[in-house]
């Protein structure tokens, strides 16, 4: 391997591991806000109550699939 396809090579390696890094981290809500939550079978029944407890403010919920 040449010098300059080493580096190249080297620093697509840093970008790879920044970026899984920044997604694996634990995610944060803004000051004021109620800590996200990531839904599970373990807690659905938890957020049902909380939806339906909400009734009068404006709720969403956004569901993303990568397919």
């Amino acid at each position: 391997m040449t010098r300059k396809v080493a580096i190249r090579l080297a620093i697509c390696v840093v970008l790879l591991l920044a970026i899984a890094f920044y997604l694996r981290r634990p995610s944060a809500a803004p000051a004021g806000q109620e800590p996200l939550l990531t839904l599970s079978s373990a807690n659905i029944s938890d957020f049902q109550k909380w939806f339906d407890a909400q009734a009068d403010d404006l709720r969403l919920i956004l569901l993303l699939s990568p397919t």
